[in-house]
């Protein structure tokens, strides 16, 4: 994002290490985990060229169709399956068996969706935002009396998207286990088959297809709320780093113009009293620099501004250009999920309304285990609405705060001279980013609570439609 002129400029986001800015922070993949679930689904590319020697390359792309198009000829078959139960069943007047497969047309539908999205429409997109985040991220802040680094954001970032993948693999692999808990000869998934899929051998390679089909689906339902969630944890913290840099804007100038230690003791006094304001930070934890190391900031060789003015120009066009790289890479994710959201708020609202009817009529007659795995089908679509409206939520209320960080620094001390520069960029970072569902809404906390009506408004329905129909004999 920085032009050529900018990279000659002096590093102010050297890494501190113990107190200290010797030591750069590694960058590390931020995407490893979700990127193997990603091949796992074929919801990405598999690197397979690299095992091949170059005049066997072709073999590398057979593979990987090979491998997609019998992940969607399994998704695809069962989605039919369950189409053709609901046509066949649609005159016997047992609401609860349509539902229950409208529910399963619902998720298998999703699924082959994200798939082709992911791997069909929007590859590159998804390949250049790893990329941008993974070479371009900044690690910490700039020097300044205070610093934050982007460990803590990565860390739940990886922790969040980890233990949601984990929990939809448990929700849709428990039904696997439902016949086999039983102890008879049905299926995972009920639905019709034009064979009789009880006869050795055919029914385990229709088990094994049905396996197939749930892993799939959990790893296409984790991939797409993990991915949007885990980029937009990274950039809340892009977001932490760039407010402490203009937190701290004064005193890189000072140290970009190598003021001696009595005036940064000066400076910092009158900086401390920001430092207790609660909630300055999403999720950074702040850490004091050690004033013995402020002098290792800078190589000797590097020109010493001539004024304060050029020393604060200095200081405030990093800021400035971290904090097009972070709208930019915002940018980016809405193009991405803008539509995918708004697809996606029409499955959450249709699965929650049917699990919650099945979930609700069901006696006790029922098998325990089913309602178990339905629960967890609830609780799943619940959550992974809320995260992504959490986290619109999150950026919203981030990226709006930009403004208030600058005012933290002692700005008063050199108004005279800084006043054009700062007030001009209070004004562009007064205009919130805002992720939205297909251009039509904004995603926060009052969508969930849109979703949550909806889908409850659809289950009235439901039931009164259940409460009319005559019992079937």
């Amino acid at each position: 994002m920085s032009s050529n002129e900018e990279k000659q400029k002096p590093d102010i986001s050297a890494t501190v290490h113990d107190g200290c800015s010797t030591c750069r922070m590694q960058r590390r993949d931020m995407f490893r985990c979700i990127r193997w679930h990603l091949w796992f689904s074929a919801m990405y590319r598999l690197p397979l060229e690299r095992y091949f020697p170059a005049r066997l390359r072709f073999l590398a792309v057979t593979l990987d169709w090979t491998y997609e198009l019998f992940l969607y000829s399994t998704l695809l078959h069962i989605d039919i399956l369950f189409i053709c139960t609901i046509y066949l069943n649609q005159d016997k007047g047992d609401l609860e068996l349509i539902v229950n497969c409208m529910i399963q047309t619902v998720i298998y539908t999703w699924a082959i969706v994200a798939k082709v999205f992911f791997k069909r429409i929007q590859p590159k997109r998804v390949k250049e935002l790893m990329r941008y985040l993974n070479e371009e991220c900044r690690t910490r802040s700039a020097a300044g009396f205070t610093y934050v680094t982007f460990k803590e954001s990565v860390d739940l970032s990886n922790m969040w998207t980890t233990v949601f993948l984990i929990c939809c693999y448990a929700g849709v692999t428990f039904w696997l286990f439902v016949p086999i808990f039983n102890q008879d000869r049905s299926l995972p998934l009920a639905c019709w088959y034009p064979i009789d899929y009880k006869v050795p051998v055919v029914y385990e390679f229709i088990y094994f297809l049905q396996t197939v089909g749930q892993l799939q689906i959990a790893a296409a339902f984790g991939c797409t709320s993990a991915f949007y969630v885990l980029i937009a944890v990274i950039f809340s913290g892009q977001f932490d780093i760039l407010n402490c840099s203009l937190k701290n804007i004064l005193a890189t100038t000072y140290i970009i113009l190598r003021k001696p230690k009595s005036e940064l003791i000066l400076l910092r006094e009158e900086q401390s009293i920001a430092d207790y304001e609660l909630n300055q930070y999403y999720i950074a934890k702040e850490y004091r620099t050690d004033f013995d190391c402020i002098p290792h900031f800078f190589e000797k060789e590097t020109p010493k501004p001539e004024n304060f003015y050029e020393g604060f120009k200095i200081a405030l066009r990093p800021c400035i250009a971290h904090h097009r790289y972070v709208l930019y890479g915002l940018k980016m994710l809405e193009d991405l999920y803008s539509n995918l959201s708004f697809l996606k708020y029409l499955e959450v609202t249709l699965l929650v309304c049917l699990v919650a009817f099945v979930w609700v009529k069901s006696t006790a007659a029922n098998s325990f285990l089913r309602l178990l795995s339905l629960s967890q089908y609830l609780l799943l679509a619940l959550w992974e609405m809320f995260m992504i409206c959490y986290m619109g939520e999150i950026i919203f209320l981030c990226s709006k705060r930009c403004d208030e960080a600058l005012q933290r620094s002692p700005w008063h001390l050199h108004s005279g001279e800084i006043k054009q520069d700062t007030l001009f960029f209070i004004l562009n970072a007064q205009r919130p980013f805002r992720l939205t569902g297909g251009k039509m809404y904004n995603l926060n906390l009052k969508m969930f609570r849109t979703i949550l009506t909806t889908s409850f408004s659809i289950l009235t329905i439901l039931q009164n439609m259940d409460l009319r129909q005559p019992q079937p004999k």
